[in-house]
Protein backbone atom coordinates (compact mmCIF):
# COMPACT_ATOMS: atom_id res chain seq x y z
CA UNK A 1 0.00 0.00 0.00
CA UNK A 2 2.85 2.17 0.86
CA UNK A 3 4.27 2.13 -2.58
CA UNK A 4 1.29 2.11 -4.12
CA UNK A 5 0.28 5.73 -1.86
CA UNK A 6 4.13 6.67 -2.66
CA UNK A 7 3.62 6.29 -6.76
CA UNK A 8 0.36 7.88 -6.53
CA UNK A 9 1.64 11.22 -4.86
CA UNK A 10 5.02 10.77 -7.63
CA UNK A 11 2.32 11.09 -10.36
CA UNK A 12 0.28 13.74 -8.48
CA UNK A 13 3.66 16.08 -8.13
CA UNK A 14 4.51 14.99 -12.11
CA UNK A 15 1.32 15.96 -12.74
CA UNK A 16 1.62 19.56 -11.12
CA UNK A 17 4.93 19.51 -12.56
CA UNK A 18 3.48 19.33 -16.26
CA UNK A 19 0.90 21.75 -15.55
CA UNK A 20 3.33 24.46 -14.46
CA UNK A 21 5.14 23.52 -17.37
CA UNK A 22 2.27 23.66 -19.76
CA UNK A 23 1.07 27.13 -17.78
CA UNK A 24 4.70 28.35 -18.57
CA UNK A 25 4.22 27.69 -22.30
CA UNK A 26 0.38 29.34 -22.44
CA UNK A 27 1.90 32.43 -21.15
CA UNK A 28 4.28 33.53 -23.57
CA UNK A 29 1.64 31.83 -26.32
CA UNK A 30 -0.82 34.04 -24.86
CA UNK A 31 1.42 37.06 -25.31
CA UNK A 32 2.52 36.73 -28.37
CA UNK A 33 -0.57 35.84 -29.92
CA UNK A 34 -1.93 39.50 -28.66
CA UNK A 35 1.56 41.28 -29.86
CA UNK A 36 2.24 39.75 -33.30
CA UNK A 37 -0.83 40.71 -35.02
CA UNK A 38 -0.54 44.62 -34.00
CA UNK A 39 3.33 44.55 -34.81
CA UNK A 40 2.64 43.31 -38.46
CA UNK A 41 -0.23 46.39 -38.37
CA UNK A 42 2.47 48.72 -37.36
CA UNK A 43 5.13 47.52 -39.78
CA UNK A 44 2.66 47.28 -42.38
CA UNK A 45 1.27 51.31 -41.99
CA UNK A 46 5.34 52.10 -41.78
CA UNK A 47 5.47 50.68 -44.60
CA UNK A 48 2.96 52.23 -45.96
CA UNK A 49 4.46 55.38 -45.32
CA UNK A 50 7.91 54.61 -47.01
CA UNK A 51 6.71 53.52 -50.04
CA UNK A 52 4.10 56.99 -50.17
CA UNK A 53 6.62 59.44 -49.16
CA UNK A 54 9.53 57.89 -51.46
CA UNK A 55 7.08 57.79 -54.48
CA UNK A 56 6.97 61.95 -53.25
CA UNK A 57 10.34 62.62 -52.67
CA UNK A 58 11.33 61.29 -56.23
CA UNK A 59 8.70 62.76 -57.76
CA UNK A 60 9.92 65.78 -56.34
CA UNK A 61 13.56 65.44 -57.13
CA UNK A 62 12.61 65.06 -60.45
CA UNK A 63 11.31 67.95 -61.45
CA UNK A 64 14.14 69.54 -59.91
CA UNK A 65 16.39 67.95 -61.80
CA UNK A 66 14.22 68.54 -64.94
CA UNK A 67 14.63 72.38 -63.70
CA UNK A 68 18.26 72.06 -63.37
CA UNK A 69 18.87 70.69 -66.82
CA UNK A 70 17.08 73.52 -68.38
CA UNK A 71 18.97 76.44 -66.35
CA UNK A 72 22.11 74.34 -67.55
CA UNK A 73 20.77 74.75 -71.33
CA UNK A 74 19.75 78.29 -70.85
CA UNK A 75 22.85 79.06 -68.87
CA UNK A 76 24.78 77.63 -71.91
CA UNK A 77 23.27 79.28 -74.53
CA UNK A 78 23.71 82.70 -73.06
CA UNK A 79 27.06 81.95 -72.56
CA UNK A 80 27.47 81.47 -76.15
CA UNK A 81 26.18 84.91 -76.96
CA UNK A 82 29.57 86.28 -76.27
CA UNK A 83 28.32 87.97 -72.79
CA UNK A 84 29.77 91.45 -71.10
CA UNK A 85 32.65 90.06 -68.15
CA UNK A 86 30.46 90.98 -65.47
CA UNK A 87 27.30 89.15 -67.04
CA UNK A 88 29.61 86.15 -68.46
CA UNK A 89 30.73 86.20 -64.29
CA UNK A 90 27.21 85.79 -63.14
CA UNK A 91 26.31 82.74 -65.49
CA UNK A 92 29.64 80.94 -64.88
CA UNK A 93 28.04 81.38 -61.00
CA UNK A 94 24.91 80.45 -61.90
CA UNK A 95 26.07 77.40 -64.02
CA UNK A 96 28.60 76.08 -61.08
CA UNK A 97 25.92 76.45 -58.50
CA UNK A 98 23.38 74.77 -60.46
CA UNK A 99 26.11 71.52 -61.52
CA UNK A 100 26.27 71.37 -57.69
CA UNK A 101 22.49 71.41 -57.21
CA UNK A 102 22.73 68.46 -59.93
CA UNK A 103 25.23 66.21 -58.06
CA UNK A 104 23.27 66.97 -54.97
CA UNK A 105 20.31 65.33 -56.74
CA UNK A 106 22.50 62.40 -57.78
CA UNK A 107 23.60 62.25 -54.05
CA UNK A 108 19.63 62.73 -53.20
CA UNK A 109 18.73 59.70 -55.72
CA UNK A 110 21.83 57.11 -54.10
CA UNK A 111 19.90 57.63 -50.35
CA UNK A 112 16.37 56.86 -52.05
CA UNK A 113 17.87 53.82 -53.60
CA UNK A 114 19.25 52.80 -49.36
CA UNK A 115 15.66 53.88 -48.28
CA UNK A 116 13.95 51.54 -50.50
CA UNK A 117 16.26 48.83 -48.98
CA UNK A 118 14.77 49.59 -45.69
CA UNK A 119 11.23 49.28 -47.04
CA UNK A 120 12.77 46.10 -48.25
CA UNK A 121 14.17 44.86 -44.93
CA UNK A 122 10.66 45.90 -43.29
CA UNK A 123 9.10 42.89 -45.77
CA UNK A 124 11.61 40.52 -44.34
CA UNK A 125 10.64 41.34 -41.01
CA UNK A 126 7.14 40.76 -42.15
CA UNK A 127 7.59 37.29 -43.63
CA UNK A 128 9.63 36.55 -39.91
CA UNK A 129 6.24 37.63 -38.19
CA UNK A 130 4.25 35.65 -40.06
CA UNK A 131 6.01 32.70 -39.94
CA UNK A 132 6.25 33.38 -36.14
CA UNK A 133 2.14 33.16 -36.39
CA UNK A 134 2.52 30.08 -38.03
CA UNK A 135 4.24 28.45 -35.48
CA UNK A 136 2.27 29.62 -32.98
CA UNK A 137 -1.03 28.56 -34.81
CA UNK A 138 0.81 25.02 -34.78
CA UNK A 139 1.80 25.02 -31.18
CA UNK A 140 -2.05 26.25 -29.75
CA UNK A 141 -3.75 23.42 -32.48
CA UNK A 142 -1.38 20.64 -31.30
CA UNK A 143 -1.82 21.84 -27.37
CA UNK A 144 -5.71 21.98 -27.97
CA UNK A 145 -5.47 18.62 -29.69
CA UNK A 146 -2.34 17.13 -27.44
CA UNK A 147 -4.04 13.70 -25.96
CA UNK A 148 -7.58 13.69 -28.11
CA UNK A 149 -8.62 11.21 -30.86
CA UNK A 150 -9.79 14.10 -33.16
CA UNK A 151 -10.35 13.39 -36.78
CA UNK A 152 -8.10 15.44 -39.99
CA UNK A 153 -11.43 17.96 -40.40
CA UNK A 154 -11.79 18.57 -36.72
CA UNK A 155 -8.16 19.59 -36.75
CA UNK A 156 -8.55 21.60 -39.80
CA UNK A 157 -11.67 22.99 -38.45
CA UNK A 158 -9.76 23.97 -35.20
CA UNK A 159 -7.09 25.08 -36.88
CA UNK A 160 -8.99 27.64 -39.00
CA UNK A 161 -10.23 29.03 -36.19
CA UNK A 162 -7.10 29.66 -34.35
CA UNK A 163 -5.87 31.36 -37.89
CA UNK A 164 -8.77 33.86 -37.88
CA UNK A 165 -7.98 34.90 -34.04
CA UNK A 166 -4.66 35.31 -34.37
CA UNK A 167 -5.31 37.22 -37.82
CA UNK A 168 -6.95 39.79 -36.23
CA UNK A 169 -5.22 43.16 -35.26
CA UNK A 170 -6.29 42.59 -31.51
CA UNK A 171 -7.51 39.33 -29.71
CA UNK A 172 -10.10 40.11 -26.68
CA UNK A 173 -9.84 37.78 -24.02
CA UNK A 174 -13.32 37.03 -24.39
CA UNK A 175 -12.90 35.71 -27.86
CA UNK A 176 -9.81 33.12 -26.59
CA UNK A 177 -12.09 31.98 -23.42
CA UNK A 178 -15.09 31.31 -26.04
CA UNK A 179 -12.06 29.43 -28.45
CA UNK A 180 -10.93 27.21 -25.16
CA UNK A 181 -14.40 26.51 -24.01
CA UNK A 182 -15.24 25.52 -27.82
CA UNK A 183 -12.29 22.86 -27.77
CA UNK A 184 -13.50 21.66 -24.12
CA UNK A 185 -10.33 23.26 -22.07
Amino acid sequence: MKELDEIIRELLENVRELENVIEGIKKPVSESSQLLPETAKNIEDVMLFLEQTSHTIMNLLEVINRNSEAISKDVDFLLSLGPTPKVREKLESIKAKNDENINTLLELYTHMSFHDLAGQQLRLVLQVLEKLKSSLLDIIVSQVTAGKDLKEEEVSGIKGKVSELLSRERIDQSDVDKLLEEFGL
